[in-house]
């Protein structure tokens, strides 16, 4: 009996003694977590939604953009880099897939030779020329392969959900006719501020909310859809991350369909802070 007491008393002992020394030796983990993110809150992120300036025709709802490369354009595009230039972005990254890092670079290259004459197509009328105007040696390649089969949700809305359909219907009706008026009317910074507007923000979270309800409990058809959606932008969120260092301040240049995910992530992460592309617009 007096031995298990004996013993009993040691172990109290030597338990007090070690709580004694950690607390003593290591900070505690809440105070760490917040000096880390505070040094580390150095990386201001530009999200650029836009429009496809060389209208490749591979979204769910395409409108035809004006011709960027007539000189009303031309000098409208201008005036849009002045602006934008006056964010002083330390790097570009674009809606390019690193499988084609090669050949986009080699055309970068080319361009800054002055033997590449630009295309229609954003990369190059914004990103190209905003990269040689701050002597950057490449632009950052960092979209991912995605599928986003959309008509496998409508065949499926169709029997099972026409309230979906309609609901789809009116909404390529009303941005059809919306974005169409508006590109053949406005300028080009007009439509990258609608492109990068709260209203045209929430308009497509909504359409992906009303997309994921599709097939709900059954074959979740909408939701794979939403979440394929999501996974193809978190990679692009990843390839952003790996690239951001201390200092920078980074613009991606990518589809306005993917600004709501990509603003989200931004936000989320606590390196990062989230700047308003209408702030330079």
């Amino acid at each position: 009996m007096f031995l298990n007491t004996s013993i009993n008393k040691f172990r109290i002992q030597a338990f007090l003694a070690l709580i004694l020394i950690l607390s003593t030796s290591i900070p505690a983990i809440g105070q760490s977590q917040a000096t880390t993110y505070q040094t580390d809150t150095t990386v201001e992120v530009m999200i650029l939604g836009t429009g496809h300036f060389g209208n490749p025709g591979q979204d769910v709802i395409n409108i035809k953009f004006p011709d960027v490369l007539k000189p009303k354009y031309q000098k409208q595009v201008g005036q849009v880099l002045d602006s934008l230039a006056t964010f002083n972005p330390t790097k570009m990254a674009v809606e390019v897939r690193p499988s084609y890092k090669s050949k986009f670079d080699s055309l970068y290259k080319a361009y800054l030779e002055g033997s590449h004459s630009l295309s229609r197509n954003e990369r190059q009328q914004i990103g190209f020329r905003i990269g040689k105007r701050f002597n950057h040696s490449h632009l950052y390649s960092i979209d991912h392969k995605g599928k986003f089969p959309f008509t496998k949700v409508v065949k499926y809305a169709r029997q099972h959900n026409p309230q979906f359909v309609n609901y789809f219907k009116a909404l390529r009706k009303e941005i059809e006719s919306e974005d169409q008026e508006l590109y053949n009317n406005a300028t080009i910074r007009e439509i990258l501020q609608e492109k990068n507007s709260p209203q045209n923000l929430q308009k497509q979270r909504d359409f992906y909310a009303q997309t994921a309800a599709v097939g709900a409990d059954t074959t979740w058809v909408g939701a794979k859809l939403v979440s394929q959606w999501h996974k193809r932008n978190i990679k692009i969120f990843g390839h952003l991350a790996k690239i951001a260092e201390e200092g920078d301040r980074i613009i991606v240049l990518f589809g306005s369909g993917h600004a709501p995910l990509l603003r989200y992530f931004v936000n989320s992460s606590k390196r990062m802070k989230l700047v308003e592309p209408l702030d330079y617009l």
